[in-house]
């Protein structure tokens, strides 16, 4: 599986740095993971949302992904009100 590069935008309310900020682990028989935010490091704004990535060891010893929010986080930080959209007028 390939994997976009997470590039994070400045905070839109700072201009600080965003960071991927932990907020639980997660461990069973046959799954580790972690729940995640992504928080401004300047002012710790956060998203108010909680994102997961769950992982699993195969028989061949391969990694595999099975929850991967990644992406979605990634792209709820970097949205923005007009998205890049000119207004008229």
């Amino acid at each position: 599986m390939e994997y976009k590069k997470i590039e994070l935008k400045p905070c839109p309310f700072c201009g600080g740095k965003a960071d991927f900020k932990t907020k639980s682990n997660l461990s069973s028989h046959s799954e580790v993971g972690f729940d995640f935010t992504i928080k401004c490091s300047e002012c710790d704004i956060e998203i108010p949302r909680t994102y997961r990535v769950t992982l699993t060891i195969g028989m061949s010893g391969r990694i595999n992904a099975i929850i991967d929010e990644r992406q979605k986080a990634m792209d709820d930080w970097n949205r923005r009100a007009d998205d890049g959209l000119s207004r008229s007028g």
